[in-house]
């Protein structure tokens, strides 16, 4: 188990945060659908610089506003570290508690219809699908 995985584990808890954590073989096809939606070209990594038609911004305090920027239900959370970890959340004010109670680290956040892909990277840029958000405020 990765240190993020274990420690976004250890938040859900503590919070009591209703989660599921998806399976390798169900991480892997998110990933595919991800890449042939929002990416130049499909793989099996999230490289942020093959999105195409993306909107970017510096803000150090995304993780923070988040609840208020992107307003859907059933998001995915993905995080990478030595492997891919996502969890599915409720909403968006789920997962600004997990990231409040964790370390900072870059993330991506997408509903489970694939509507919209949003990541903040390890130098707070955050970088979002512009025809994917539009229920978020990027």
């Amino acid at each position: 188990m990765s240190y993020l995985e274990k420690e976004i584990g250890q938040a859900l808890k503590k919070l009591h945060i209703r989660s599921t954590k998806l399976q390798s073989s169900e991480l892997a096809t998110l990933i595919h659908a991800l890449t042939r939606k929002f990416f130049k070209s499909e793989s099996d990594i999230l490289d942020r610089v093959e999105l195409f038609e993306k909107s970017t911004e510096h803000n150090p305090d995304f993780w923070k506003e988040i609840q208020h920027r992107i307003i859907k239900k059933n998001l995915i959370l993905l995080v990478l570290d030595s492997t891919y970890s996502a969890w599915t959340v409720s909403n968006s004010q789920d997962i600004a508690d997990i990231l409040g109670e964790t370390i900072g680290y870059p993330f991506w956040v997408a509903d489970s219809e694939l509507t919209f892909l949003v990541h903040l990277d390890d130098h707070d840029c955050v970088i979002g699908h512009k025809v994917a958000c539009g229920n978020c405020a990027l």
